[in-house]
């Protein structure tokens, strides 16, 4: 448990819906092991239901969950952890064929250089870079 009770939106988000999975009889139980209040957790929970627990703003009307509601709930819960998997492996591939495509890039560029330097080699010397930037003779100083 956290220093002083102090829980997280995402922390207090998922301890609501652990606790809509706890059966009946053992809820109690579950609020006392956390350290929570029933009252705080109420209206936690009313908040998760109305999807106001960001913003902190309590809804008017509470309400119990019904068995189908928490079920339906836990299915939904489910699903989303299974898509948020598929997610991730799809984001795996996706770095895992751009880093391929980096290295078949790389690959081809040291290619296009080493044609280029020797395509340089064989052209003659009148005709290549290099001699273009070659500086030019130095001529001795005029004697008088």
């Amino acid at each position: 448990m956290p220093i002083e009770g102090v829980y997280s939106i995402e922390e207090q988000r998922a301890l609501v819906y652990e606790y809509l999975q706890v059966p009946h009889g053992g809820k109690a139980a579950f609020l006392q092991a956390h350290g929570l209040k029933v009252d705080r957790f109420r209206r936690w929970r009313m908040q998760v239901l109305a999807d106001t627990l960001e913003h902190g703003l309590v809804p008017r009307s509470g309400g119990l969950v019904s068995v189908d509601e928490a079920r339906l709930l836990k299915r939904l819960l489910e699903e989303n952890a299974a898509l948020r998997e598929q997610l991730a492996a799809r984001d795996v591939a996706h770095e895992q064929e751009v880093a391929e495509r980096d290295e078949e890039l790389a690959r081809q560029r040291r290619a296009v250089d080493a044609l280029g330097k020797a395509i340089e080699i064989l052209h003659p010397s009148g005709d290549s870079k290099s001699s273009e930037s070659d500086p030019p003779a130095a001529q001795p100083p005029a004697q008088e």
